[in-house]
């Protein structure tokens, strides 16, 4: 289906504006800066966050302002997009994440607040689905999904089959959906996002010690990596990973973030570093004029703002140093 872009000129527009209230490196200064995270949550209540703040009773309560900004912001550019199902594909992120939320919450008798008020469900729809084992409602890819994890859990009571079915849908659909529109832009753009999945599974499954076979039943296909490539790298050194790629777009990514993953243990870093390789893709389609990328950037740009606000209130909570909340923010778009 191909679109005259010429018809996002208002929705772009209109992008632009908000863009201009997104916060910049400055403002995460301020706050990263600050003596406690009173002080921080002032300097955001300077933004335009402050009449949601105004609300807050309590400092650990600010999730909730997080979850209500979200919402509003995939809202405001569904109404804005002329396509708004190829927004909605975006969503559908949301509806995946919560879903696999309450599953883990029924499978194993884990309570959790991550449920985020973003998605194309409602989370009381999806909650009742969960709980009375009922997915007639979901659309047909994901009602099969469901269905199968009910079963397979039964069976062989591995949680890991949540993420693997629910990742499955996702970006089959994602994928579907980018090239339903012929957008060379969200592809790509999905391709890095399966690919990077890929790489942090790879290192997942060989620090379980698990094998082959499993690894190859977990990754997602239609990346740009070869997946035979991904698996014969399970019995290797990280090294051998980083050989591989080391002429690739991924090259930088994994060099740093695998080895801090082998010699700390840790994937803080290379969760940061995806994050930051995505943001840049999306900034290099920022000044389009008539398209979609505009507002897949503003979307980003607003996730990622609202990951960096949760990474300094959480540090300052918990009484980090200003340079360990800094380290483990992520690149702003602007």
């Amino acid at each position: 289906m191909l679109i005259d872009n010429t018809i996002y000129g208002y929705a772009v527009a209109r992008v632009k504006a908000m863009e201009t209230r997104l916060l910049d490196q400055g403002h995460f200064e301020r706050m990263v800066n600050s003596s406690d995270s009173g002080e921080a949550l002032k300097i955001l209540s300077e933004t335009g966050y402050s009449a949601a703040l105004a609300e807050l009773d309590d400092v650990y309560n600010f999730e909730a302002v997080l979850g209500e900004e979200l919402s509003y912001t995939f809202n405001t550019v569904l109404k804005i997009s002329p396509i708004p199902e190829m927004i909605a594909s975006l969503v559908l992120r949301y509806d995946i994440h919560n879903l696999k939320v309450l599953f883990k919450a029924k499978f194993l008798g884990i309570k959790s607040d991550l449920l985020i008020p973003v998605g194309s469900i409602e989370l009381s729809k999806l909650e009742h689905a969960v709980n009375e084992d009922n997915y007639l409602f979901l659309p047909g890819k994901l009602r099969q999904a469901a269905n199968n994890i009910n079963d397979d859990f039964m069976l062989n009571r591995d949680p890991q089959i949540i993420d693997l079915l629910l990742d499955q849908v996702l970006y089959e659909q994602l994928i579907d959906s980018a090239r339903e529109y012929e957008s060379e832009f969200l592809e790509g753009l999905f391709t890095r996002q399966i690919d990077l999945n890929n790489l942090k599974t790879l290192l997942r499954i060989k620090r379980m010690g698990l094998n082959r076979d499993f690894l190859a039943r977990v990754l997602l296909p239609n990346g740009s990596i070869a997946l035979n490539k991904l698996t014969a790298m399970i019995e290797e050194p990280e090294e051998s990973l980083i050989s591989m790629l080391a002429l690739s777009d991924y090259a930088d990514l994994v060099n740093e973030g695998v080895r801090e993953w082998t010699e700390k243990g840790s994937a803080s870093l290379l969760e940061k570093l995806s994050d930051n390789f995505i943001t840049a893709y999306l900034r290099e389609s920022k000044w389009v004029p008539f398209g979609i990328e505009p507002l897949v950037g503003y979307l980003w740009a607003k996730e990622i703002e609202i990951k960096n606000i949760r990474i300094v209130l959480v540090g300052k909570i918990n009484k980090l140093p200003a340079e360990s909340i800094r380290e483990r923010m992520r690149d702003v778009y602007i």
